[in-house]
C-alpha cells in the first residue's frame, strides 16, 4: 500500500472519529440539559429568590388542583424529550405518559394552518383568493364589509377576515353535536349565533374561532374528506403523530386519556370524563405531548430545510406577521432578542395547552395539563426551559401581551 493511500486513510479515520466524537460531545450536553431539566421539575427547590421558580411540579399539581401534565422539549429542531406526569384521573393510579391524549383547545389552530399550508402547496388552495371560490356547502354573505375586499385564507387565519365568535362552549357526553353548517348558521344543538362578517376584511384583527370553522368547512369541500381525514391525510400521517385525532366526541377506544377536571380538581364531563369540540379546526385537537413535539419540530425544520414538511416559502409566510395583525399565517409572532418566537395557547373547559417555538436557535416546548387552572404552571415550567437549555429569549418576554 503506497504511504499516499495509507496517509488518506488515516485522516479519513480521524476525521469520522472527529465527527464521531462531536456527535457524542453535542450528545452529552444534550443529556446533560435533559437532565437538569429533570431535576429542577422533579426535585424541590429551596431557593427563596426565585418565587416564580417551580418548587417541585407534583407538589404544583396539586396546589393548583391539576392532575397530570405532558411536557415535550425541541432543540435544535429535534424532539429530544417528552414526558408525562401525575394522573389522568383524580384519584385513581393512571400516570400520564408521554403519549397521553390530551385536549388542546385552539392549538389546534395550528395543526389547521399546517393543513392549510399543505394543500396550497398541492395547489388545491390559494392564500389570497376569495374563499368564496372555494366553498360550496356554505358561503360568506355579501355585505357592506365584503364589497372593499373579500375574505381570504390569509385573513381568517391571521385573525383579520372580519368574522364573529371568538370561542365556543364545550360539549357535555349527554349532550347533542352541531355540524359544522350548524355552527355557522347558529342552529340548534350550536350554543351561539349564527357568525357573520362584522368589518371590513384585512382593516383590523379580531380573533375568531367562527373564522376558522369556516376554513374547516372549505376543507373539506375542496378535498371531499371529512375534516378529521383530511387532518390524518395532511399532517398526522406524515410527521408520525399516531395519537392525534380530530374526532368529536373522543371515542374511549382511543385509549391513554387525560380526563379533564375542574378547578377544584374534581372530574367533570361524567360519565365519560371528557367533553367534545365539535368545531374541530377552532379548538378540537386531541394529541399527546409525544406527538405535538413531533409536530413543532416538523414546522421549525421546515423553516430551515429545504423539502420539509411545508415548503420554506410557506413556512415563512406563516412565520410573518400579517399586517394589522400580531399574528402569522396561525400563531402570534414576536420578535425578542433578536429571536423569532412563534406561540399559540388553548384552553377548554378542562384543559390547557401551551405550545412555543424559537425559529432562530431551533428549540421549543409543549405543556399540556387536564385541569383549568393548568395554564398557571405555563410560565413556571417555560422558566426553567430557560436555564436548563440556555435559551434567550424569557418565559417573561414570551408571556408579555403583544403588540401590533
Amino acid at each position: 500500500m503506497s504511504l499516499f493511500i495509507v496517509r488518506i486513510l488515516v485522516i479519513t479515520s480521524m476525521s469520522v472519529a472527529l465527527f464521531y466524537s462531536c456527535v457524542t460531545i453535542a450528545q452529552s450536553a444534550f443529556q446533560t440539559n435533559i437532565n437538569a431539566f429533570e431535576f429542577e421539575l422533579t426535585s424541590r427547590n429551596s431557593d427563596t429568590a426565585k418565587p416564580n421558580v417551580l418548587t417541585m411540579l407534583s407538589s404544583r399539581l396539586a396546589d393548583l388542583n391539576v392532575p397530570g401534565a405532558g411536557v415535550a422539549v425541541i432543540e435544535n429542531g429535534e424532539l429530544i424529550w417528552a414526558h408525562g406526569f401525575g394522573t389522568q384521573l383524580a384519584g385513581k393510579s393512571m400516570p400520564v405518559d408521554e403519549n397521553t391524549v390530551f385536549s388542546v383547545g385552539s392549538v389546534s389552530k395550528m395543526v389547521n394552518a399546517a393543513l392549510i399550508l399543505r394543500l396550497v402547496a398541492e395547489g388545491k388552495l390559494d392564500l389570497d383568493t376569495d374563499v368564496n371560490k372555494y366553498l360550496k356547502s356554505w358561503r360568506v354573505e355579501q355585505s357592506r364589509f365584503s364589497q372593499k375586499n373579500k375574505v381570504t385564507l390569509r385573513a381568517i387565519l391571521s385573525h383579520t377576515a372580519g368574522f364573529s365568535q371568538h370561542g365556543f362552549a364545550d360539549f357535555q357526553p349527554e349532550e347533542e353535536l352541531p355540524t359544522a353548517l350548524q355552527t355557522l348558521n347558529g342552529e340548534w344543538p350550536a350554543k351561539h349565533r349564527a357568525v357573520r362578517l362584522m368589518f371590513t376584511p384585512g382593516s383590523a384583527m379580531d380573533y375568531s374561532g367562527g373564522g376558522t370553522t369556516v376554513s374547516q368547512v372549505m376543507i373539506e369541500d375542496v378535498t371531499g374528506l371529512s375534516y378529521p381525514a383530511a387532518a390524518e391525510k395532511y399532517v398526522f400521517s406524515p410527521l408520525g403523530m399516531t395519537r392525534s385525532t380530530f374526532l368529536n366526541p373522543l371515542p374511549a377506544s382511543h385509549g391513554n386519556i387525560a380526563r379533564g377536571h375542574n378547578r377544584y380538581g374534581n372530574p367533570t364531563a361524567l360519565p365519560r370524563g371528557w367533553e367534545a369540540m365539535p368545531e374541530m379546526a377552532a379548538s378540537g385537537l386531541w394529541t399527546s405531548a409525544y406527538d405535538l413535539g413531533l409536530f413543532l419540530s416538523g414546522l421549525i425544520k421546515s423553516y430551515h430545510q429545504k423539502n420539509g414538511f411545508i415548503p420554506q416559502e410557506l413556512i415563512k409566510d406563516m412565520m410573518a406577521r400579517v399586517p394589522n395583525s400580531h399574528y402569522g399565517l396561525g400563531p402570534i409572532i414576536k420578535t425578542v432578542q433578536q429571536t423569532k418566537v412563534f406561540y399559540h395557547g388553548g384552553a377548554n373547559d378542562s384543559y390547557q395547552a401551551w405550545l412555543e417555538g424559537h425559529l432562530h436557535s431551533q428549540s421549543g416546548i409543549i405543556i399540556l395539563t387536564n385541569g383549568s387552572n393548568g395554564g398557571s404552571l405555563f410560565r413556571e415550567i417555560r422558566s426553567i426551559a430557560d436555564s436548563t437549555f440556555n435559551w434567550q429569549v424569557t418565559a417573561d418576554e414570551v408571556f408579555k401581551k403583544p403588540k401590533l
